[in-house]
């Protein structure tokens, strides 16, 4: 779940501070200059969770369960891992902006 979050954060900043929107593009600029436009943020994450005492979970999900999940509850397979994680350790809340995992029966969903 972690490697969303990060992903988005490296994203979200390539789009409003490069102009590269394309996933293609992204890699590309990754490809030649790796991360470092993006440290400090990704600095700012880890103090943040740290600070919060958030825990990052071990994903959990065997490849049964994963096609399963995505094929019932109609999700991307990332989604799904994340869903079955949740489900895994017990957690019934997530805080997202992602309205598909609205079609999982065991999460609250928090926008």
């Amino acid at each position: 779940m972690l490697d969303e979050t990060i992903f988005t954060i490296v994203r979200t900043k390539a789009w409003i501070k490069l102009g590269i929107r394309r996933i293609e593009k992204l890699r590309e600029y990754i490809q030649k200059h790796g991360y470092d436009f993006f440290e400090e943020n990704i600095d700012e994450l880890y103090e943040f969770l740290k600070e919060a005492n958030v825990a990052v979970v071990e994903d959990k999900a065997s490849p049964h369960e994963l096609i399963d999940m995505a094929k019932n509850f109609h999700l991307l397979p990332a989604d799904a891992l994340i869903a079955l994680t949740c489900k895994h350790y017990g957690i019934n809340t997530i805080l997202t902006f992602d309205e598909d995992f609205k079609r999982v029966p065991w999460l609250n969903v928090i926008p």
